[in-house]
Parts: C-alpha cells; sequence; structure tokens
C-alpha cells in the first residue's frame, strides 16, 4: 500500500512540475481569453496544462480514472480516479493575480485520498494525504486550533455564488464570524492548512474544485465535507464547508442546520 502511494504521489509531483512550466509561460503575457457555456474563462493555459497531466496520467497511472475540467472524464467507476482543475482561478490569472492554483486530487473509492495544489508563481506547493499528512513546500504543517467562531477569518471565492437559501446561510454564518475575504479561490484552501484561514464557505463548486482541497485540509488536521456533513466526492452538490479545527466545523453544520 505504501508503495502505490509514493508512486501516485511522484505521478501527482510531476504533474504539478509539467504544469507549472505552462502556467509561468502565459502568466501576464498576452493571450486569448475564450468563454465557455456556463460563461467562465478559459485559455491556452487551462487547456495545456491539463493536456499535459492528462497525458502524464495516462502514461504512468492507465489502471485510473480521470475527471478533467477542460478535458472531461473518462473510467470515473474505476477504485483510482484523478480529479484535476489546472487552473483554479482563471478569473484572477488573465488579470494578473497570483492566487490561482493547479489542483490535482487522487480519490479513492469515490472518497478524497491524495491532494496536491501548486502555485508556480509563487513557487509554493501544498501536498496532502487525507486524515494522514500535510506538507507544504516538503515541511509538515497543520491548521490552525480555535476557541470561538466570532472573530475567526473566513473566505469564499465570491459572493456571487450564494443566492436563495445559499445567501441566507451564507449571511447566518458570516454574523456569526464578523469577516468574509473573497478572491484567493483555491490559494485560501492551501492557507487553512498553514493555520491562517480558519473556514472556508463555497457553494457551486465543482469536484475538481475540492478533490485535492479536501485531502490538503484533512491532512493537516481540518475538515471539509458538504454542508450536511457528509464526507465529498464525485457526485456532492458544490456546497462547501471548512475549518481548521474540527469543533469549529460542527458548530459551522449546526449554524447551517438551523436556516430555513
Amino acid at each position: 500500500m505504501k508503495k502505490l502511494e509514493n508512486k501516485y504521489l511522484k505521478i501527482a509531483n510531476e504533474c504539478a512540475e509539467a504544469s507549472g512550466i505552462i502556467i509561468k509561460k502565459y502568466f501576464r503575457k498576452k493571450i486569448k481569453i475564450e468563454t465557455k457555456s456556463d460563461n467562465s474563462p478559459v485559455t491556452k493555459a487551462d487547456k495545456e496544462s491539463e493536456k499535459i497531466i492528462r497525458d502524464i496520467i495516462i502514461k504512468k497511472s492507465p489502471e485510473c480514472g480521470f475527471y478533467g475540467e477542460e478535458s472531461g472524464k473518462f473510467n470515473t467507476d474505476n477504485e483510482y480516479v484523478w480529479v484535476v482543475d489546472p487552473l483554479d482561478g482563471t478569473k484572477g490569472f488573465v488579470t494578473g493575480k497570483p492566487l490561482f492554483g493547479t489542483l490535482i486530487g487522487l480519490m479513492k473509492n469515490n472518497t478524497p485520498y491524495i491532494g496536491v495544489l501548486n502555485q508556480p508563481i509563487l513557487k509554493e506547493r501544498w501536498v496532502g494525504i487525507a486524515n494522514k499528512l500535510a506538507k507544504y513546500n516538503n515541511s509538515k504543517v497543520r491548521s490552525r486550533k480555535i476557541k470561538k467562531l466570532k472573530g475567526s477569518k473566513m473566505y469564499a471565492t465570491s459572493p456571487m455564488m450564494f443566492s436563495g437559501k445559499n445567501q441566507r446561510i451564507y449571511k447566518s454564518v458570516r454574523s456569526k464570524i464578523g469577516e468574509t475575504l473573497f478572491g484567493a479561490d483555491c490559494y485560501a484552501h492551501g492557507l487553512m492548512a498553514l493555520g491562517f484561514v480558519d473556514v472556508l464557505l463555497e457553494a457551486n463548486l465543482k469536484p475538481y474544485d475540492y478533490i485535492a482541497s479536501a485531502a490538503i485540509i484533512s491532512g493537516a488536521g481540518g475538515k471539509m465535507t458538504d454542508w450536511k456533513g457528509d464526507d465529498l466526492n464525485l457526485y456532492s452538490d458544490g456546497r462547501i464547508v471548512a475549518a481548521g479545527d474540527p469543533k469549529i466545523h460542527e458548530q459551522l453544520l449546526k449554524i447551517i442546520q438551523k436556516v430555513k
């Protein structure tokens, strides 16, 4: 088992290295921005970095399935499935903001298992094994324990992702905390593993937005689930709550479940 784990960690890091070279080539350069069917932007950096990740995975781990944001999926019922967002935070990337990341996740039996979050511009990399270990640039890291929600640090990708009941839930959680910061995409997930962010609240995410992060955050001692408290998988509804302190995560679930 350890041998297989090491194999997959090596593949994930190789994917991070290869995709990082491509992303750095396009960062803060004039680049064509296309609009996808869901109105989100996509560039050559997204497409080319996912292609090289997919090619490495097919060559080095043909037994695994694959789910990528840009190129689709295959064999997602396999025991092991790679889940990849080549450039999480494309909107920030095209404005020259270096707070995006490449997310390379591996699921085992539809459960987050290994995660890599790579930020090639800042030369930062998080690697996590779910519920076991998280490293930042090869040093072990732990999330932060806090005594109360009030005054804790919360991130969400954007306030516009919350509508209807989801918006009421966001406002209820925010009222217990006091402040929310926005616009860091998956980079905020890495900051939670480092102990600088206490709470994450997200809606409308796709599997490639959260599988790698779930492994990293749980590896650092935190907890990331859906809003019902269920473990994340390929079929979760995209509403995500995470806390660096599992006790705080329990409090968040109670707040969420009280909202009508």
